[in-house]
């Protein structure tokens, strides 16, 4: 819709080919329903949450940074605030305010919606090798075109019309598709016991990503366990370092550091005081004050220590796997819940087959990408959203108005 919008302001005669029977389905459900839009991060911070490809994006940031996102959001009427981690959401904490303005925009500058109508596939003059057209599926149509803009979206959340035909489409035409794998997704884990404190959130963990002896990956937020395993920010974040490990056929655990603020020393101390002061008093009933409730009986079965042991009778041993345990306390992946339940496909078009400048395909003239179609993904917290408009907004304006 941004792209449409942005290439018809500036004179191009627009259609948009929208396979829904309404449009901006996925993005109505973005943030969870709140519709995270952008973060208040500086350019180079952006870049680097999105890893090794984030280099790709410094154009298109340029064109169209986080604070041009906000000022065409004001300009459409739609008020921003900023929340934790400096995550920018509409001022009503509506995701279908975003699209109905991205509607009103593109109607002010006279694009043309087809709704209900899919793209097949790009059709290209074999004489010069340049987009002539798109053919439309089940309708024997094909619509003229001169320029193209694929804004198809990767493989997450199917049920939105998110089923990867752009990666298809561009294929066809002989772009590499670097294969789609799941980012920002949650996890399962070998260990049954997450089932058991399902809906437990623990808020400021350190988390850290460990394949073998090596520390992969760690980030601190907030967790929560769930019927198959553990997901929650922190967790969505680190999964494209584990979901890597893992493709990789390495064994892949999560580290969870309980009380980040102390280091082992410490912690024994806080046991110390703890247990010297309830002599009499039940181990499981002494850990209620250090770790929620439901959480007390799989840490102690951890360290191998009975709920019902007095703490008088806890032995240095035990406090130290107990402060172990709090520092470390370790779950097995077993796998990537599926593509279809991640927030972003990691994967897509090969960037080195896209102009980072113009996002014109450097195989087809008159070609363009933008947004989870590419070979880029990024942090939870705005990253993705302001990626793909500022890539749909540099296609946009590069589009010619005229082929020579």
């Amino acid at each position: 819709m941004l792209a449409a919008g942005s290439a018809a302001e500036r004179g191009l005669r627009v259609i948009l080919l929208e396979r829904n029977a309404r449009l901006g389905k996925k993005l109505g459900i973005t943030g969870d329903g709140r519709c995270n839009l952008t973060n208040t991060d500086e350019r180079d911070a952006f870049i680097r949450n999105f890893g090794a490809n984030g280099k790709f994006l410094y154009r298109a940031f340029d064109a169209f940074s986080n604070h041009d996102l906000v000022a065409f959001f004001s300009e459409q009427g739609v008020a921003t605030k900023e929340e934790r981690g400096g995550r920018i959401f509409p001022a009503n904490d509506r995701a279908d305010s975003v699209v109905g303005a991205l509607e009103r925009y593109m109607k002010r500058h006279g694009v043309a919606v087809r709704l209900s109508s899919r793209a097949e596939r790009i059709v290209v003059d074999a004489a010069s090798g340049a987009v002539a057209g798109v053919r439309i599926r089940d309708r024997e149509t094909t619509i003229k075109a001169e320029n193209v803009i694929l804004a198809t979206g990767g493989l997450s959340y199917p049920a939105t019309g998110s089923t990867g035909d752009g990666y298809s489409m561009a294929k066809a035409l002989g772009h590499t598709i670097v294969p789609p794998r799941p980012a920002l997704v949650p996890v399962e884990t070998a260990e049954t016991f997450p089932k058991d404190l399902q809906g437990l959130s623990l808020a400021g963990v350190a988390v850290t990503v460990v394949s073998g002896r090596k520390r992969i990956a760690s980030e601190t937020g907030d967790l929560i366990f769930t019927h198959y395993g553990i997901s929650g920010p922190v967790v969505l974040s680190l999964s494209g370092a584990i979901v890597e490990r893992l493709d990789r056929g390495e064994p892949v655990a999560v580290s969870i550091n309980l009380k980040p603020a102390l280091d082992r020393a410490g912690l024994e101390d806080l046991l110390i005081r703890e247990i010297a002061g309830s002599a009499r008093k039940l181990i499981g009933t002494a850990m209620k004050g250090l770790v929620p409730k439901a959480l007390v009986p799989v840490l102690l079965n951890a360290g191998g220590i009975p709920e019902e042991r007095q703490c008088g009778r806890i032995t240095s041993a035990e406090r130290k796997r107990l402060a172990g345990s709090l520092a470390d306390f370790r779950l097995t992946v077993k796998r990537p819940r599926p593509i279809e339940e991640a927030v972003v496909t990691r994967g897509g078009i090969d960037l080195k087959e896209v102009d980072p400048r113009t996002m014109e395909s450097r195989k087809v003239k008159g070609l363009y990408f933008c947004g989870e179609l590419l070979d880029i993904d990024g942090s939870t917290g705005g990253y993705n959203l302001q990626a793909a408009f500022s890539t749909a907004r540099l296609a946009a304006a590069n589009v010619p108005t005229s082929r020579p």
